[in-house]
């Protein structure tokens, strides 16, 4: 990426972007994820950013304070950490039908399947579950094999596709998307699908992608989540931040808790006191306060200014908290849960309820209410080296409780497991979601996981959660890693049958995608590959109902197998054909003791919504000093060598027996799903063969 090989035909515009081919980009990028190991692909992305800002200081050398930066690339590179640009609200189907309009393909075509399907196994190139690689192999016969555009160009129809989309103007953002296509190459268009996507599948971190950039990019990024910033103040890679820490109105990224042991709290902790809190169920928020300027930001450095209020005129919390601050408080940042108040029953609503608390209206019978735990600056003094407990005491100075509009959070001091259990248990009899347990001399890391800080739910203790009993009856294709088998499954209950008949009739619960290993899941896969058929809309099975959620495929209940759920609770929720749906829920193991028909029904799963208010811990962990309690340990099955990709049922038959009879179906695609008893699958595929 030499001067003399750049475009240098744009007059007036002096940034490395502006004449840097976006082809260069997504050269660098395919090399990237070709490579195998993790210090040849940190060597590639090195050599590319080495080049740029050798770039950079040739055609800045009059102006070495130049704002011109590595984030025009580096926004493409990592498309996540995006926070500039509003989203574009585009996902694979839509660019399946934009290609399929604009490259003239038949919509019933081969192709056209392909991209309408790219999670389905396919025996042609393209990977499973890789839309942009399967757009690839379509798109590499048809495209200009050299794309004319900067990162500069690419970057600004980016934006414009974002801002149309905000606007919610479509044709002007289909044409920003279809300039972008008829201007750049396959390979182009296959990185542009992954950055739009932002599902970039380069095998190496977000993380290590800043880290290669600088050793403190990391790092500056988890307190201000900037990418602007981070690339403009470490552009040389010589110069150190000597201070990285929490500001004003910079968005960063909070502690977190690490899921504890019970056992080994004590130990944790340091065999000190530490201290225990309520764990809330609402959306993690931090709030920025300079006078009367307001700013709140999410757990992924989103903002909701505009729904909580940037000033105390306006917006669901800001104008009911304004004067709750202590008269020397003139600026702070608070760390803490945004709650839906019920004011009627004075109490706090779970997030699995029918509600956002992002978007509460004036008229809601709830109210936005804030839980402060954490304080990281008063009046321009930093507090994040602070011990927990100094911190502590400082947020009891900063503001005045307001009923079910500014709660401070509060925390009891403890030193043994009795402690722990205890408060575990009464947080089951409160409905509550778990405990928080905190070391009071824990500082505060941004971004960290576990230092000093613990989360236990009753989920994660055995024993204390009510299991269903489900049958598997759809499925959906996976992506990436689990791209061509099976990575989802729809699960139901059944209809209550008349005595002595098994049930003929299932309602859709849920959609579960956890709880298992890539091995578990192969092998899953496997007892019911050759079950599945494509699920048609518009003649869907009898035997399986469905809400708004539909599956890719179907399995008939009979040749189904039962699986064991462990959730937190149950849920509305209209996407599901029980008007409700399972809370984080995951399997625990196949039912290989039980018939397909001898899952939960609907009745059972109507007990269980009814009591403890769907709550699924129903019951108290006890402990005594002879017996401590365990959480029981997941017994992994032997490690596979090699986890194959594609199953069995779906690998392209070996014709090497097969003789060619007739060429009536040259250049003619077929896809065989599945066989009958009388005719296999692979009888078929040499049927067609021949």
């Amino acid at each position: 990426m030499d001067a003399a090989s750049s475009k240098s035909d744009a007059p007036g515009e002096h940034t490395v972007a502006a004449q840097v081919p976006f082809i260069h980009l997504c050269t660098t990028l395919e090399k990237i994820q070709k490579a195998k190991l993790r210090p040849e692909k940190s060597k590639i992305l090195g050599d590319f950013i080495e080049s740029w800002r050798k770039f950079h200081a040739a055609l800045h050398k009059d102006n070495p304070q130049t704002a011109d930066s590595f984030y025009p690339a580096m926004r493409l590179i990592v498309p996540p950490f995006e926070r500039e640009r509003m989203a574009y609200g585009i996902k694979e189907s839509m660019l399946a039908k934009l290609y399929i309009d604009v490259l003239g393909l038949p919509k019933s075509g081969p192709e056209a399947n392909k991209l309408l399907n790219y999670r389905a196994p396919t025996t042609s190139q393209g990977e499973a579950g890789d839309f942009a690689g399967m757009a690839y192999f379509v798109l590499k016969k048809r495209c200009t094999s050299q794309g004319n555009l900067s990162i500069k160009e690419v970057n600004d129809f980016l934006d414009s596709v974002a801002l149309n989309n905000a606007s919610k103007k479509k044709d002007l953002m289909r044409k920003s998307l279809l300039h972008l296509i008829t201007q750049s190459s396959a390979l182009e268009q296959k990185w542009l699908i992954r950055m739009i996507l932002k599902d970039m599948k380069l095998g190496v971190s977000k993380e290590t992608v800043l880290q290669v950039f600088h050793p403190d990019a990391a790092e500056l990024f988890n307190v201000n989540t900037d990418l602007n910033k981070v690339c403009q103040q470490l552009h040389d890679p010589s110069v150190s931040l000597s201070d990285v820490s929490i500001g004003l109105f910079s968005a960063f990224k909070p502690m977190l808790a690490a899921v504890a042991n019970i056992c080994n709290v004590e130990k944790q902790m340091g065999n000190s006191p530490f201290y225990i809190e309520t764990k809330l169920d609402g959306e993690r928020i931090q709030l920025h306060k300079d006078g009367d300027v307001y700013k709140y930001f999410s757990r992924n450095a989103f903002e909701y200014t505009q729904q909580f209020g940037g000033s105390p005129l306006e917006g669901s919390l800001t104008p009911y908290v304004h004067n709750v601050f202590k008269s020397h408080v003139v600026s702070c940042i608070l760390d803490g849960e945004m709650m839906a108040y019920n004011p009627a029953t004075e109490t706090f609503m779970q997030k699995g309820s029918r509600f956002d608390i992002k978007k509460l209206m004036d008229d809601s019978e709830l109210q936005t209410c804030f839980c402060v735990f954490d304080v990281l600056l008063v009046n321009d003094r930093k507090l994040g080296k602070e011990a927990l407990k100094k911190r502590y005491e400082i947020l009891q100075t900063v503001f005045t409780p307001a009923k079910g509009r500014i709660h401070l959070v509060p925390k009891s001091e403890a030193r043994t497991v009795q402690d722990v259990v205890s408060a575990l248990n009464d947080a089951i009899d409160s409905r509550e979601e778990g405990i928080m347990v905190k070391d009071p001399l824990s500082i505060y890391k941004p971004d960290k996981r576990g230092e000093g800080w613990l989360k236990i739910k009753p989920e994660y203790v055995d024993g204390l959660m009510d299991e269903l009993d489900l049958l598997i009856v759809g499925g959906y294709w996976g992506k990436g890693r689990r791209g061509g088998m099976m990575s989802h499954f729809l699960c139901a209950v059944a209809e209550a049958p008349k005595p002595g008949e098994k049930p003929s009739v299932f309602h859709s619960l849920c959609r579960i995608g956890s709880g298992y290993t890539m091995k578990e899941l192969y092998d899953l896969g496997l007892k019911l590959a050759k079950h599945w058929k494509v699920y048609r809309k518009n003649d869907p099975p009898p035997s399986i109902l469905c809400g708004t959620e539909k599956p890719e495929v179907y399995i008939e209940p009979c040749n189904s197998i039962i699986i064991q759920v462990k959730a937190a609770e149950i849920v509305p929720s209209d996407m599901y054909r029980t008007n409700c749906t399972l809370r984080f829920p995951r399997i625990e193991k196949i039912r290989d003791d039980k018939e397909w028909h001898q899952c939960m029904t609907l009745a059972e799963l109507d007990q269980f919504r009814g009591k403890a208010s769907g709550k699924l811990a129903s019951r108290h962990l006890r402990i005594d000093d002879n017996d401590q309690p365990q959480k029981k340990k997941r017994k992994l099955p032997p490690k596979a060598k090699r986890v194959v990709g594609v199953l069995d049922h779906f690998k392209p038959q070996d014709l090497t027996g097969v003789s060619k009879e007739t060429d009536m179906f040259e250049d003619v695609e077929f896809c065989i799903l599945n066989g009958t008893d009388d005719h296999p699958k692979c009888e078929l595929e040499k049927g067609v063969a021949r």
